[in-house]
C-alpha cells in the first residue's frame, strides 16, 4: 500500500547506533571541545601582548575584581574545607593505625596534603564558585549579545572576556592552595595535639624529611595548570551558549564538571610524572 503522503513519519526508523560508535562519536566531541578550549586558551594568550594602553588598564581592573571575587571572597570557605580535612585525615590515621609512629605521619600529611589534596580540593572548591559565576556570566552576555556587541565595537573578547579571568583564577588557585595546605597541616597538628599522639616533634620531622626542592615546581605548575583549566574551560563553555538564556544553565553544568575531571587527570599524569622523575622522596621502598 502506499503512503498517502508523500513523507509518512510513521515509515520512518530511527537510526540504531551500536555502542561503539556512539562510544566513537563521543569521543570525537569531546575532542572537539578541548581543541576548541585550547584555541581559545591560544587567542587569550596571544591577547596579552596586544598593544593599547587603554585596553591594558581595562584589563587590570577587571582582573583585580575577579581577583577580589575569586581570592578573597572564596577564603572563608577554603578556611574551613581546609581545617576540617586536615583534622579528619589525622583522626582517620589514629583510628586505621593508633601507634603509627609521628614521621610517618609527617610523611603521609605531605603525601596527601600536599602534593595531592590541596591543588585538587582548591581547583574543586573554585570550580564549584567561580566556575559557576563565569560560566554563567559569560552566557547570558552571549545570550543578550554582549560579546557580538564587543566583536562589533572592535573589542577583542579574548581580551576583555577571557583573559582577565584566567589570570585572575590562575593567581587564586595558586594562593588559595598555599593557604589550603598551611592551614590543613595545622588542622592535622591541632588534632595531634588534643590527643597528645603522635608527637608534634616526630611530625616536624617527618615532613622535612619529605618535603624537598622539585616539591615546589609540582606544586606551582599544578596550582597553575589546575586554575588555568577551570578558567578556560568555564570561558569555553560559557561562549557556547548560542541565543537562548535556556542554555546557560546546561553549559554552566557542563564546564564546572569538565573542568573538575581535567583537573583529576592533570594532576594525576603529573603525580605519576613527578614520582617517576624524582623517586619517592622521604620513603625507603
Amino acid at each position: 500500500m502506499s503512503p498517502s503522503s508523500p513523507f509518512e513519519p510513521r515509515e520512518v526508523a530511527p537510526i540504531q547506533r551500536g555502542f561503539v560508535a556512539g562510544l566513537g562519536r563521543e569521543g570525537i566531541e569531546t575532542f572537539r571541545e578541548w581543541a576548541s578550549a585550547l584555541r581559545l586558551f591560544m587567542l587569550a594568550m596571544r591577547a596579552a601582548f596586544e598593544p593599547g594602553k587603554a585596553a591594558r588598564g581595562t584589563v587590570h581592573r577587571v582582573t583585580l575584581a575577579q581577583i577580589v571575587f575569586t581570592g578573597a571572597e572564596g577564603l572563608p570557605f577554603v578556611t574551613a574545607t581546609a581545617l576540617v580535612l586536615g583534622a579528619t585525615l589525622m583522626l582517620q590515621m589514629r583510628v586505621a593505625a593508633p601507634g603509627l609512629p609521628g614521621e610517618i605521619v609527617g610523611k603521609v600529611l605531605v603525601t596527601l596534603l600536599l602534593r595531592e589534596l590541596a591543588p585538587l580540593v582548591t581547583a574543586t572548591i573554585v570550580a564549584s564558585r567561580s566556575g559557576t559565576a563565569i560560566a554563567t556570566e559569560i552566557g547570558n552576555m552571549r545570550a543578550s549579545l554582549e560579546v557580538l556587541g564587543l566583536s562589533s565595537m572592535g573589542i577583542d573578547p579574548a581580551r576583555y572576556v577571557v583573559l582577565p579571568r584566567l589570570i585572575a583564577v590562575v593567581v587564586s588557585v595558586l594562593v588559595l592552595m598555599i593557604y589550603f595546605g598551611i592551614l590543613a597541616l595545622l588542622g592535622a597538628a591541632a588534632l595531634a595535639a588534643i590527643f597528645g599522639t603522635p608527637d608534634l616533634g616526630s611530625i616536624r620531622t617527618g615532613i622535612a624529611d619529605t618535603v624537598g626542592l622539585p616539591d615546589l615546581p609540582l606544586f606551582l605548575v599544578k596550582g597553575a595548570g589546575c586554575g588555568g583549566l577551570v578558567a578556560v574551560i568555564c570561558c569555553h563553555y560559557g561562549l557556547q551558549v548560542k541565543s537562548s538564556i535556556t542554555e546557560v544553565p546546561l553549559m554552566t553544568g557542563k564546564a564546572v564538571i569538565r573542568a573538575v575531571i581535567g583537573c583529576v587527570l592533570y594532576s594525576f599524569v603529573l603525580t605519576l610524572a613527578f614520582y617517576s622523575v624524582v623517586g619517592t622522596p622521604g620513603f625507603q621502598m
